[in-house]
């Protein structure tokens, strides 16, 4: 039984850009459906034939030509009221391209995009945990490059009857932005997080870019990988725990916490493998 259906599209592919951003929306029963006709309204009511971030700034250009700087922002923040009326919750992840290798050692992933889209199948298990059985299918937009070693990784875990219910594996797709529109809601979202690591890169606070701010009108699961990020994954690797139990941690710590994990030593570790335990049981 498929209870949700979960869109994904990528943001920073260029040479030039820092961070590769992957993220998108979880639609949970018929609220894809719902997406779907509200979203085609809004792009016959603005005369546009898709919702496009990377031409939304042009002025004078591309598909918003023809709109005013009003009538464009109009537009935008009615997209978001679209995408919060109907998305249970959304991911921003982005990952340092700089530091991937550190990020990925001994792992199987050679790209920056499959090592993304292998963390929504966390994503979602994280999201569904303690609900009811249920699949869910998996939507990426057609063109990522990475697309066939992250295909692989899925189609592996789905023949496991075990992974494919932890994380409710359903069926992997790639359509166009036409094909689904729900993807041009997660171009949407992926944009202002690409945006929002430039400003961090700069010296910037977390969650203070215009656009981003505003998609927080929808719970996000929000992560960044970066050269901090690998030092603690690596670590975590060389204590030899338990997969899950280190996903559990990471998951739930900041980074202060790791550092004061890493320095307290065998003890704490302990400990905290307990507490997982306990909770898990």
């Amino acid at each position: 039984m498929v209870i949700a259906e979960a869109f994904f599209d990528e943001s920073g592919t260029n040479d030039d850009d820092r961070n590769l951003c992957l993220g998108g929306y979880i639609f949970e029963g018929d609220a894809a459906a719902r997406f779907d006709a509200d979203w085609r309204a809004l792009l016959a009511a603005y005369r546009l034939p898709f919702f496009h971030m990377r031409e939304f700034r042009q002025q004078g250009k591309g598909v918003f030509q023809h709109l005013t700087l009003e009538q464009r922002e109009q537009a935008l923040q009615e997209a978001i009221e679209i995408i919060g009326r109907h998305a249970a919750c959304g991911f921003a992840f982005s990952i340092s391209k700089a530091h991937f290798d550190l990020i990925a050692k001994d792992s199987p992933w050679s790209k920056h995009y499959s090592f993304l889209a292998n963390q929504t199948f966390y994503g979602i298990e994280h999201w569904f945990k303690g609900r009811g059985p249920g699949a869910v299918n998996y939507v990426f937009e057609h063109g990522a490059e990475g697309w066939g070693e992250a295909e692989a990784v899925f189609r592996q875990a789905k023949k496991q009857p075990n992974l494919e219910a932890q994380y409710r594996l359903g069926e992997f797709h790639r359509q166009t932005k036409g094909e689904a529109v729900q993807l041009q809601a997660a171009d949407l979202l992926v944009w202002s997080t690409l945006r929002e690591r430039r400003r961090i890169d700069q010296g910037g606070r977390l969650g203070q870019h215009p656009e981003f701010k505003r998609m927080r009108n929808v719970k996000l699961q929000v992560h960044h990988w970066d050269e901090e990020a690998g030092d603690v994954i690596q670590w975590l690797k060389q204590q030899r725990l338990d997969p899950a139990f280190s996903r559990w941690i990471q998951e739930r710590s900041d980074r202060k916490f790791i550092a004061w994990l890493r320095t307290a030593g065998p003890t704490a570790l302990t400990y905290f493998q307990q507490v997982f335990e306990d909770a898990t049981r």
